[in-house]
């Protein structure tokens, strides 16, 4: 295949990267393709009941209102990361674009955002089933990227950083006063029950039966999707304009005054991840920062030995969504596809393990799929949308 063939199938050459970004996307998506799923079964074989309850809870989604997990970290990561890549992605449509950058910027930006949304649709809303009683409209991580990629490009295209730091400001604040004090349906506002809250009515009246019957709200809590995301971007708009400690200690003290942000806020507003309260993204917003400030140090700081270090996670983080998508669309027995690439190579192998079956067989197919992106990235080669 010629270099030019990979247009017409989605893939791009790879130009000048930020490591930490990537790295950290990276990180990300070896959690959800199988990495958190590796740990938990090893842990499971080799704890079995003696594994600390504290710990098991970690690879799980936190019942309403309980504690936050690393398992809940998972999702606004992936919002924030698509955020902090867009100022470097800006800046190459700025200066390519001329005069009239925003109006071909406007329309890449439509078309991906269209088709983050089908692929949401594809990954968890049964789109392929072509039955329209079975679809859920909007229900998936995917789709949450696309609605805050939307609201922080159009700020992108118009604000600088003071521009961004009042409209996520606006995005919290203008959240947070919807879900406290606005009333609906006969309900007083300011209601965080799992049935009755602003954010998942708001879902059943536009959604009616699409909605997908989980707690999850979506729509109202675009809100919160676009702060995450523009916290992203300011914070790739700091690495953008100067790298360095610095910036990796701005960085820290910004994520550790969102931490502190949200314990106060806790005492009026319960930190709900199911429907994106505002504690909860200032809580999670607060730990993303920390950590591309960590990545930042460590991969973008400390030379080129260490940023080596990196290269595994780099393989994954480049080629993000294509992991998500082999690892999530479900084919016609209820399997991942990679499942059904893996399966026939190793579920033999795995079974001679006995009661390590499921754990190996689950860390064989990560390598498998790690082996795969490997492939991809030694080439070049990089799924986009």
């Amino acid at each position: 295949m010629m270099p030019g063939d990979h247009q017409f199938i989605f893939f791009i050459a790879m130009n000048a990267r930020i490591i930490s970004i990537d790295a950290l996307r990276g990180l990300d998506m070896l959690l959800l393709c199988g990495g958190a799923a590796v740990l938990h079964l090893f842990t499971a074989w080799g704890c079995g009941d003696a594994a600390p309850a504290w710990l098991v809870q970690q690879f799980r989604h936190a019942e309403w209102g309980g504690a936050f997990t690393c398992w809940d970290l998972v999702m606004p990561l992936f919002i924030f990361i698509t955020g902090a890549s867009m100022p470097f992605a800006f800046a190459g449509y700025r200066e390519k674009g001329g005069a009239n950058w925003r109006f071909g910027t406007s329309w890449r930006v439509l078309r991906r955002v269209v088709l983050l949304f089908l692929l949401g649709m594809l990954v968890q809303g049964n789109l392929a089933s072509a039955r329209p009683e079975h679809m859920s409209l909007f229900c998936n991580t995917l789709q949450a990227i696309a609605e805050g990629y939307l609201m922080a490009a159009l700020v992108l295209m118009f604000c600088r950083l003071r521009g961004q730091l009042i409209a996520c400001a606006l995005c919290l604040a203008g959240y947070w006063a919807l879900l406290r004090f606005v009333p609906y349906h006969g309900q007083p506002g300011g209601l965080f029950l799992p049935d009755n809250n602003l954010a998942i009515h708001i879902d059943h009246l536009l959604q009616g039966p699409w909605q997908d019957g989980t707690p999850y709200s979506w729509i109202l809590t675009s809100l919160s999707f676009g702060a995450l995301t523009l916290m992203g971007c300011i914070c790739g708009g700091l690495i953008r304009a100067q790298r360095g400690a610095r910036t990796a200690c701005l960085l820290a003290l910004g994520g550790a005054a969102c931490l502190l942000a949200a314990c106060a806020l806790e005492i009026d507003t319960p930190l709900i991840k199911h429907i994106y309260t505002t504690t909860a993204v200032l809580w999670s917003g607060g730990w993303c920062i920390l950590l591309l400030a960590l990545f930042h140090l460590l991969f973008d700081c400390c030379g080129a030995a260490v940023s080596k270090l990196a290269l595994p996670l780099q393989v994954i983080g480049c080629n993000a969504l294509l992991a998500y998508l082999l690892t999530e669309v479900h084919g016609p027995g209820g399997r991942s596809i990679w499942w059904g690439v893996a399966h026939p190579l190793f579920h033999g192998l795995a079974a001679r393990c006995g009661d390590a079956a499921a754990p190996v067989f689950a860390l064989l197919s990560l390598c498998l799929l790690w082996g795969f992106l490997f492939f991809l990235f030694r080439h070049k080669a990089f799924l986009r949308v």
